[in-house]
């Protein structure tokens, strides 16, 4: 059931994985505020600083996902999710602690710690000064955290972060990329888009990222459709021909019902449709492979 939910979690749109990881985090921080008692201030130099730091680590950690492909192959991929769940969970509680503190500093108590989760309203919590210069609860820190070298720190851990973050963007975007290309991998992922996301959706999917390509000197695939259970291949032929010679149909035939990623769809009830065309729109032919032509 995990390995399901795993599956899931990580099939889900960029947009709907920042969303969860914000709500994670927001979940973190009222964890922060039920939990964590304290009585401490925290200024502001050392706020953005340990802000940064957080920011490192929370980024550092996504070096896990490099090992998702073999997660999802030795059928441990749950674990990763587990890991993001706690990771952002800690960062909330972790944030959640230092706002609260930052927040008695600025107002004198802790109720104005919710605006380090606000865009932008986080800058108010930042930037405004500590109501008493002198406190007996002020949290002691190290002179790395402290005054001007205390933010120079904080935007050093804030760059760190960052400059993590857009590597292993990049990184994990041509991981992605290499897997595509090996066939064991792609079933693997066929398998798993199948199981999260349903037939219908697995085939839009695929539908969006096949490219326009040049096939051969006279054919052009120009686009794929998903069309429910079927998904269409549109190919543009620059020779002049009557029909498509019974070669080409048997080869594709067999090209498609040997080949271990369509075969997982057909064997999920996809039907695969060749269309030719002529460069006017006229009609070529048609050849259909489904799991019943394949004997499966």
């Amino acid at each position: 059931m995990l390995e399901e939910i795993a599956v899931q979690y990580v099939n889900q749109t960029e947009d709907t994985l920042r969303a969860l990881s914000y709500g994670i985090s927001i979940a973190g921080g009222i964890a922060a505020g039920i939990f964590h008692k304290s009585d401490s201030e925290l200024r502001r130099a050392p706020y953005f600083a340990y802000a940064g730091l957080l920011f490192l680590i929370t980024a550092a950690s996504q070096f896990v996902w490099f090992g998702a492909v073999q997660a999802i192959s030795g059928g441990y991929l749950w674990v990763f999710m587990l890991v993001d769940v706690v990771i952002g969970l800690g960062f909330g509680y972790g944030y959640g602690v230092i706002a609260m503190a930052r927040s008695r500093d600025a107002y004198g108590h802790a109720r104005m710690a919710f605006l380090a989760f606000v865009p932008f309203a986080n800058l108010l919590l930042l930037l405004t000064p500590s109501k008493n210069e002198v406190s007996a609860n002020r949290a002691p820190t190290i002179p790395l955290l402290t005054g001007g070298v205390g933010v120079i720190t904080g935007f050093a851990l804030l760059i760190a972060g960052l400059v993590i973050s857009s590597f292993i963007k990049v990184e994990m975007e041509r991981m992605v990329e290499n897997s595509a290309k090996d066939p064991a991998i792609q079933s693997q992922s066929i398998d798993m888009v199948l199981r999260s996301q349903g037939l219908e959706e697995t085939l839009r999917r695929i539908a969006l990222e096949v490219p326009r390509q040049q096939v051969d000197e006279t054919t052009t695939l120009l686009r794929v459709e998903a069309d429910r259970a079927t998904i269409r291949y549109i190919y543009e032929v620059s020779t002049v021909v009557d029909q498509l010679p019974g070669s080409v149909r048997a080869g594709l035939v067999k090209q498609n019902c040997g080949y271990d990623f369509l075969q997982k769809l057909m064997k999920a009830d996809a039907t695969i449709e060749h269309v030719y065309r002529q460069s006017d729109g006229s009609s070529i032919g048609i050849v259909t492979v489904s799991r019943q032509i394949c004997g499966f």
